[in-house]
C-alpha cells in the first residue's frame, strides 16, 4: 500500500507540474498572441499609412503630369521666341555694322584732318606768318 500511496503522489506531482508548465506555456503563448496583435495592429497602421501615402503620390504624380505639357509649351515658345530673336540680332548687326564701320572711318578721318589743321593753325601762330599769306616781305 505505501507503494500505492508513493505513486499516487508521484502522479498527484507530476499532474501538478504538467499544470504548472501547462498553466506556464499559457501565460508564455498567451504574451506572444498579446505581442503579434500589437504588432498585427501597427502594421494595419503602416500599411494604412503606407495606402495614404501611395494615393497623395498618385496625385502628386497626377499633378506634375498635369503640368509638365504646359511647361513644354512654354519652353517650345521661348525656344522659338528665342530662335526669332537671335536672328533678328544677326540682321540688325549685319544692316547697322557696315554704317556704323563707315561712320567710324569717317569720324576717324575728321579728327585726322582737324587734328592737322589745328596743327598747322596752331603752328602758323606760333613761328609768325610766311611771306606768302602777307608777311613783312610781300610788300
Amino acid at each position: 500500500m505505501l507503494l500505492v500511496e508513493i505513486c499516487v503522489v508521484v502522479a498527484s506531482l507530476a499532474v501538478v507540474a504538467i499544470a504548472v508548465a501547462t498553466v506556464r506555456t499559457m501565460y508564455r503563448v498567451e504574451k506572444a498572441t498579446d505581442q503579434a496583435s500589437k504588432l498585427t495592429a501597427e502594421i494595419q497602421q503602416w500599411v494604412s499609412q503606407a495606402g495614404e501615402l501611395t494615393h497623395e503620390a498618385r496625385e502628386t504624380l497626377g499633378s506634375v503630369r498635369g503640368v509638365i505639357e504646359p511647361i513644354r509649351r512654354v519652353v517650345d515658345r521661348f525656344e522659338t521666341l528665342s530662335e526669332q530673336t537671335a536672328d533678328l540680332s544677326a540682321a540688325v548687326l549685319a544692316e547697322v555694322e557696315p554704317p556704323l564701320r563707315t561712320a567710324v572711318a569717317v569720324a576717324r578721318g575728321v579728327k585726322s584732318v582737324t587734328a592737322y589743321f589745328l596743327e598747322r593753325l596752331s603752328h602758323r601762330f606760333t613761328h609768325g606768318r610766311s611771306a606768302a599769306n602777307g608777311g613783312s616781305n610781300s610788300e
